[in-house]
């Protein structure tokens, strides 16, 4: 009796090691991204993919490869090993086939091969991550999508790398919308968050700027010149790059600029000139006016929410120079955030609700700045050109901006210590960004 009973426990006692080692390991984080260093990126070798009808890369693999390369490198966290050091060349995608020893040669700690099978317009795209040194594959999904959603492939692929790697989730099913186009031109657009897939969501000849989304990613309200004077405007989200015509909320017939919409979705605040200076208003999403926030002497402008919907941060000239200052929702209690600096302005409160992010001049040009969110701990992010409209990825530990040049405008992703400043658009023509919250988040 004795000994059986020894034998269960024995049994028992190895399933559970076996357990725990097997969650361990699945477990595992490669990057602690809360003591990451800028200067100690993590190596990852990504393999061209091979077309499996031909068992090479062709034209289209290669694409496929360097899109994801180029998103591992926007993370921040990735030494991207060059193609010139890989050893295997092999199609060989199983974990029993692939020759773990040429990866390790390489330096990688990790390595991404992939596979894809092209039918017409049709594409399954199968995508595997692989830890050389304990010869395991990590991360292993197939897509199967239309040829033009390649990149939403990608993108979730690139997710669940940083998931398995970092216990976080990525940002790359996010959308980027910003005011593009000519000058006194601009339209609405939405983007990847690399910058690809370009999608107009306005279409007119007016100047069009400041996008905001709603929580949900289902609206998207902005600033328009169409009808002359600046005022509010409101699209809806109908279904994939299909958005509604916009519909105009204000007819004040005056200065209303910077709308944002509260983190519950159901309010709308802006700043407008519409009792005479500019002060801090709401609205909801119909136009329905439901008050002012803050009305004071003197100029109050771009108001950003408290992840909690508690609180409003927002520039103003009361103080003399532009400084940002907090208040409650009912504006009965002002707090000063700033005191030093000239022309503090574009305040956007970190969704994690510890930092506010803001434009002062400073360096020969306006530059960005965190602080905490009582005004404490100020930082200087960014040192070149003129940098503007800092907004923070959904998990607060990017920010989205735009950087001037002359007469060039483009859009720039950083981490939140200001490292990795690496631009998403290229042609020089957008401005006033904003990031959507993740799409279809689980």
């Amino acid at each position: 009796m004795k000994t059986k009973t020894s034998i269960i426990l024995f049994l028992l006692n190895l399933i559970f090691t076996n357990f725990v080692t097997s969650f361990a390991q699945a477990a595992a984080i490669y990057i602690n991204i809360e003591d990451f260093s800028p200067a100690q990126k993590f190596p990852i070798a990504v393999s061209d993919i091979i077309n499996q009808k031909e068992q090479i890369p062709d034209e289209e693999g290669v694409e496929i490869a360097d899109i994801l390369r180029r998103n591992l490198k926007l993370a921040g966290y990735f030494d991207i090993i060059p193609k010139s050091q890989y050893l295997d060349k092999s199609a060989a995608l199983l974990p029993e086939q692939v020759n773990f020893k040429k990866w390790t040669a390489t330096g990688a700690r990790v390595f991404i091969k992939g596979a894809y099978v092209k039918r017409g317009k049709s594409r399954t795209l199968e995508l595997r991550l692989y830890d050389p040194e304990l010869q395991n594959m990590l991360v292993g999904k197939e897509y199967k999508v239309k040829k033009d959603q390649i990149h939403a492939a990608i993108h979730r692929f690139a997710d669940e790398v940083m998931l398995a790697l970092t216990g976080q989730r990525g940002f790359y099913s996010t959308k980027i919308a910003a005011a593009c186009g000519l000058p006194g031109k601009e339209q609405i657009v939405i983007m990847n968050v690399d910058g690809s897939q370009k999608t107009e969501v306005t279409n007119n000849q007016a100047m069009n700027l400041s996008p905001a989304w709603s929580p949900n990613n289902t609206q998207i309200v902005f600033t328009s010149y169409l009808k002359y004077f600046p005022e509010i405007y409101l699209t809806q989200n109908k279904g994939l790059n299909d958005w509604s015509k916009p519909q105009r909320l204000t007819f004040n017939n005056s200065l209303n600029i910077t709308p944002t919409f509260s983190p519950d979705g159901q309010s709308i605040a802006f700043a407008s000139s519409m009792d005479g200076d500019p002060d801090i208003f709401l609205i909801d999403p119909t136009g329905q006016k439901s008050g002012s926030i803050v009305k004071n002497f003197g100029i109050d402008i771009s108001p950003t929410w408290s992840p909690d919907g508690q609180y409003v941060a927002f520039s103003s000239e009361r103080a003399g120079n532009l400084h940002i200052f907090v208040t409650d929702r009912s504006g009965s209690s002002t707090t000063r955030l700033t005191f030093t600096g000239y022309q503090n302005d574009t305040p956007e409160w970190s969704p994690r609700g510890d930092k506010i992010a803001f434009i002062r001049r400073a360096s020969g040009g306006f530059n960005i700045f965190t602080m905490n969110a009582d005004g404490s701990d100020v930082r200087q992010l960014t040192e070149v050109a003129n940098n503007e409209n800092p907004v923070f990825s959904p998990d607060g530990r990017y920010i989205l901006f735009s950087r001037s040049q002359g007469d060039k405008n483009d859009l720039y992703i950083m981490m939140w210590d200001g490292s990795n400043q690496t631009p998403i658009t290229q042609e020089g023509n957008c401005k006033t960004p904003d990031w959507s919250n993740w799409i279809n988040a689980q």
